[in-house]
């Protein structure tokens, strides 16, 4: 099992993002909200067991404030949530990460942080809408290395506006001279309802596909000089280093999302919380699971193909053989993707790697640039 904690509050609404957050809560909102989480918890406990991994994500967690994140923690320790949980990630911004709140994050049992840098290039940091600096994401990771956290990582986006070539390598180099542990690379993406969507059928130009793909293909080669290996497609580390959580999910592991927006699965049960936060509370209040935006059971050939599927992404690789044997549903499928795969290999789009008794198919460099095609097709 693995647990997502949705926080969904922002002091303001970054140009590009389609995530769910709520801008105009109150202190008090914001205090209440661990109680309300951990409540949700508790009315889904038939459907629950022990956490291995705990992603805290948003909006802005750190708006949560020291007393919400001990609150937090108090509440999952008491739940017995804590005690095997060999990672907590907390998604920060570099604006909210004073040393306070770092010393609360460290001694409530958080070992992994998530910067959202985005770039260092402090004209497109505004015209994105975000509140911090270059300079501010580099103090923010100082200031958690000197209270105690060595799992660092942060968020880079390719082909921002205003971001010519030269500059998108000079911010890989930064992010490379930062020592972190890991970094996200991914694409910019133009969402319906974002700021950034208004600004672009009003005119804005933003870098085309090619010039995106340029973008992220560049990362590979200068991370990997800097001893960051692509262990997911969007997704680098240092050996040893990768997010459990997220690696979990990619595996076709159980999830369990808390909070408005927050996606689940267990089972062949899935479901996401409706994106609402006002009506999220008032069920929780009301002892009543939260409203749910999608619910489904898939069956159980539907299921294992959706869990297999997943870790084309990872750089590990999928075997076939070894899904039909953790899914049997998938058996009758494993001779049609050998030879799948065997074809994507002769256009160099995938490779066998030799992995014990069953040899792994992974996607080449040129294979990550059209994996949702390869998605598509295994499906």
């Amino acid at each position: 099992m693995h647990l997502y904690l949705h926080v969904p509050f922002c002091a303001s609404k970054c140009g590009y993002c389609a995530f769910y957050s709520v801008t105009n809560a109150d202190a008090a909102a914001r205090a209440a909200y661990p109680g309300l989480a951990l409540r949700e918890w508790d009315l889904l406990g038939a459907e629950s067991g022990p956490i291995e991994t705990l992603y805290t994500g948003g909006g802005t967690p750190g708006l949560l404030g020291t007393a919400g994140v001990r609150s937090l923690a108090d509440g999952l320790r008491a739940r017995g949530l804590l005690a095997d949980a060999a990672e907590w990630t907390v998604e920060l911004n570099p604006a909210s990460a004073g040393a306070p709140l770092l010393a609360a994050l460290r001694a409530a049992g958080v070992n992994r942080l998530s910067f959202g840098a985005q770039c260092f290039d402090d004209a497109v940091l505004r015209r994105l809408g975000r509140r911090h600096t270059a300079a501010a994401t580099r103090q923010a990771l100082a200031r958690a290395r000197r209270a105690g956290f060595d799992n660092l990582g942060i968020d880079l986006i390719a082909g921002l506006p205003g971001v010519t070539p030269s500059g998108w390598r000079e911010t890989l180099r930064q992010a490379l001279d930062l020592g972190c542990t890991h970094l996200s690379v991914y694409g910019l993406g133009v969402e319906p309802g974002t700021l950034l969507h208004a600004a672009v059928r009003a005119g804005l130009a933003v870098p085309d596909a090619d010039e995106q793909m340029d973008a992220l293909a560049a990362a590979e080669p200068l991370l990997a000089a800097g001893g960051f290996a692509r262990y997911e497609i969007s997704n680098y580390a240092r050996p040893g280093m990768a997010c459990r959580h997220n690696l979990a999910v990619w595996r076709g592991e159980d999830y369990l999302g808390l909070g408005p927006a927050a996606a689940s699965r267990l089972g062949r049960r899935r479901w996401t919380n409706l994106a609402d936060l006002p009506a999220y509370a008032a069920a929780v209040q009301a002892g009543r699971v939260p409203p749910r935006a999608a619910e489904d059971e898939l069956d159980a050939a539907a299921d294992a193909l959706e869990r297999f599927v997943f870790g084309v992404r990872l750089g590990e690789g999928i075997s076939p053989a070894a899904a039909a044997r953790a899914w049997p549903a998938l058996a009758t499928r494993v001779a049609d993707w050998e030879a799948r795969f065997a074809r994507l290999a002769s256009q160099g789009i995938a490779e066998s790697v030799p992995v014990g008794a069953d040899p792994r198919w992974r996607l080449t460099t040129r294979g990550r640039e059209v994996a949702d095609a390869v998605i598509r097709e295994l499906l």
